[in-house]
């Protein structure tokens, strides 16, 4: 499932800004009223279109764009959520055992002491 970013109007002059992955709502960010990002955030936009800078025009949004990465990257490490492919691709190989060790357990072995 993809996430997606929304905005919503907390306040009178404030948008709050989150971010939606598998059903779960995360908070992102406060930030002071913008019609714009309220325009363009309003049905959601895709975390793969957040560095896609080609249909937006104001300055507003453009901001806004710059700040979600790293919000976003803060999400993923607190919460514990792939919200980037680049993250789900990175804990599809860790889950993965390279090797087949079993662990040294040194109380099964009897010891002789000289």
């Amino acid at each position: 499932m993809q996430a997606t970013v929304f905005c919503k109007t907390t306040a009178k002059a404030t948008q709050s800004f989150f971010v939606k992955v598998g059903g779960k709502e995360y908070f992102l960010f406060q930030q002071d009223f913008r019609k714009s990002n309220k325009e363009f955030f309003r049905n959601g936009v895709g975390v793969h279109a957040i560095n896609n800078y080609s249909s937006v025009h104001s300055t507003a949004v453009k901001k806004t764009l710059d700040k979600l990465p790293s919000y976003i990257r803060y999400i993923e490490k607190e919460y514990d959520v792939a919200i980037y492919e680049k993250t789900k691709k990175k804990l599809e190989t860790k889950k993965k055992n390279p090797y087949k060790r079993n662990t040294f357990r040194w109380r099964d072995y009897a010891w002789e002491v000289a």
